[in-house]
Parts: structure tokens; C-alpha cells; sequence
């Protein structure tokens, strides 16, 4: 009988210690998701609609002789979508969905990064290096076919709230447009038949990227 009441006793120990690594595993856990979670938050940068036009046209400087460093014309136009469009525009990358245009359906919130300025870089048709001043009123309609050598590649790059540039080169097999690798949401959120049909990825680019977390770094709160 004792030695069945010490067996017992061992198996209760055993179990009291198991449950409590347990535990500390789970708190552990929990406090690194915090953390995480923390550390996400304070990264996040908010912008007015002002400070996006500064960055647009800081951005554009450096752009403008990217393009004439690398021989590809750069352009603003990036993105357009219909008149009819109620959602917000947005775009697939690693990291999630990228809000694009605010229009309030669903919302920034139901975004995980939202993008603050848009270029495309192309071979231009017309020789231009730089800034194309010819690219300003393309249509969604005329894509890139106006002022692009649509028999090279055309990439878009995304720079966004997180630090981030992203980019999907296009081959020139592809017809492109303004609209080309985006989607809207429809008036509830959902997008069962809208998703986009591209992913954008992280740019390698280190000059890029310093760049613009340089940029981004001046409106951090």
C-alpha cells in the first residue's frame, strides 16, 4: 500500500512539472507575440496626403537619374482603375496584401502594408532616359504601348509604409497597362474574382532600398 501511495505521489510531481513547462512555454510564447507585436506598431509609419507628395517628389529626383544610370525611362503612371471601382486597390506581395488607393472599402485597417508612392521603369520608344514627361496622361486604355518599347520588360515598384520597395517585372509577352498586376475589392471586402494575378516582391536593389527607408525615415513618429 506505501509503495503504491509513493508511486502515486511521483506521478502527481510529474505531472505539476510538466504542466508548468508548459505554462512557461505558453508565456513565453505569448510575451514574444507581444513583443512582436510592439515592435510592429512603433515601425509603422503614418503619413498625411502632403507628406506623400513630399516623398513622391523627393522620390522622383532620385528616379529621374536611376533612369538615366540604367538607360529606362520612369514614369508616376503606375496605377489606374475604373470610374465604376468602389473598392480599394491593392496589390499581392510577400508580406501580404498592399493597400494602393483609399477609397474606404474595405479600409486601410483591413490592409497589412499600404503602399505611399509608384513608379514604372521602361525602355522608352522615344530614347527618353529619366523621367518621361510623355507618360503623364497614358490611359489605362493605351497601357504602355505609347511610350514603351513593349519588346523589353517593364517593371512597377511599389514603395511602401513598412519600409519596403516592391517590384514584378513584366516580359515583353505581356500587354501592360496602367491597371496590370492590381485588383479592386469589391463594396464589402471580399474579392472572390478580382484577386490580382501577380506578386509583387522584394526589391534586392540596396540602393533602392536605403533610399527609401532614408526618405521614410523622416516622418517616423
Amino acid at each position: 500500500m506505501q509503495h503504491k501511495f509513493k508511486c502515486l505521489s511521483a506521478f502527481i510531481i510529474l505531472i505539476c512539472l510538466v504542466s508548468g513547462c508548459s505554462n512557461d512555454s505558453t508565456t513565453k510564447k505569448e510575451t514574444q507575440q507581444k513583443s512582436e507585436t510592439k515592435q510592429a506598431k512603433a515601425e509603422e509609419i503614418q503619413v498625411s496626403d502632403k507628406e506623400k507628395d513630399e516623398l513622391k517628389e523627393k522620390l522622383l529626383i532620385y528616379a529621374d537619374q536611376y533612369g538615366k544610370d540604367k538607360g529606362m525611362a520612369i514614369s508616376n503612371r503606375y496605377f489606374s482603375s475604373s470610374d465604376y471601382t468602389q473598392g480599394d486597390g491593392y496589390a499581392l506581395t510577400e508580406d501580404g496584401e498592399l493597400q494602393i488607393t483609399n477609397h474606404n472599402k474595405p479600409g486601410k485597417k483591413a490592409f497589412k502594408v499600404h503602399n505611399i508612392v509608384g513608379i514604372s521603369a521602361y525602355y522608352s520608344k522615344n530614347n527618353v532616359k529619366g523621367i518621361d514627361k510623355q507618360a503623364q496622361d497614358l490611359t489605362n486604355i493605351q497601357g504602355y504601348n505609347e511610350v514603351a518599347d513593349m519588346n523589353k520588360p517593364i517593371t512597377k515598384y511599389l514603395f511602401a509604409d513598412n519600409g519596403k520597395v516592391y517590384q514584378y517585372e513584366f516580359t515583353q509577352n505581356e500587354d501592360v497597362t496602367l491597371s496590370t498586376g492590381f485588383a479592386d475589392k469589391d463594396y464589402n471586402g471580399k474579392d472572390p474574382n478580382l484577386k490580382p494575378n501577380v506578386a509583387f516582391t522584394e526589391v534586392k536593389d540596396k540602393d533602392i532600398v536605403q533610399k527609401w527607408k532614408k526618405l521614410l525615415s523622416k516622418y517616423k513618429s
